[in-house]
């Protein structure tokens, strides 16, 4: 009888906080006002104009089988061009939509689809950037959105790297905002940032953007 109560109790425990995290989190929109739905591929723009294009792959970390290792994910710098989609998964609970707070992994689509792994990852050692080349529900590809207040009346987002969601065992729960780093020569990389980087997201299906159909540009 002891057992069964304390099952019992347990599984109201459970169900408790996940309808506590049903409640709290909020429902991410995208450009149109629709809700950001799982598998969606989105361009990932920044909401301020003239802060240059949307997210996208750049070459590899190396210069060996452009097939096995990871791409970098930079922005593009010119405002014209949108880079390419993104797709959002949730990895906490079999949803549709994506919720803020939720830790998630975002994956790129790939023009070429010649990555072993399109999934982001945050680099480990030195200048942490994000990268393709990640696996699902591990500490290095735990991301989450949050929304902020930039614009009154507009929805912006941040996207945060939040390893302990993904059980990292570190003792401090800490998320990094995700925001465009310079490199040595001009590149804007992606990776954990101080700074605010507001997005929105613009869902792809029935567009194109004008760098996805630059006749330059070259798979990576």
């Amino acid at each position: 009888m002891m057992n069964l109560t304390l099952f019992r109790l347990n599984l109201i425990i459970i169900v408790t906080a996940n309808l506590h995290l049903f409640t709290v989190a909020g429902i991410i929109y995208d450009t149109s006002g629709n809700h950001l739905h799982t598998g969606i591929p989105y361009y990932i723009l920044p909401l301020l104009h003239g802060s240059g294009g949307g997210l996208t792959l750049s070459g590899n970390t190396t210069d060996a089988s452009p097939i096995i290792n990871p791409k970098i994910i930079t922005q593009e710098p010119f405002e014209i061009n949108g880079g390419i989609p993104f797709t959002f998964t949730p990895i906490v609970f079999h949803e549709t939509l994506i919720r803020t707070s939720y830790p998630i992994s975002i994956e790129s689509v790939n023009p070429c689809g010649r990555s072993k792994s399109n999934i982001w990852k945050v680099s480990t050692a030195g200048f942490q950037i994000v990268t393709t080349g990640g696996e699902m529900n591990t500490p290095e590809s735990c991301f989450q959105v949050v929304e902020v207040e930039m614009v009154p009346e507009l929805r912006s987002y941040q996207i945060q790297y939040c390893p302990f969601k993904c059980g990292s065992g570190r003792i401090y729960r800490n998320c990094y905002g995700v925001g465009v780093k310079l490199g040595a020569g001009g590149e804007r990389f992606v990776g954990p940032s101080d700074a605010i980087f507001p997005v929105v997201f613009v869902d792809s299906i029935g567009k194109q953007t004008r760098s996805e159909n630059r006749p330059d540009r070259k798979c990576v």
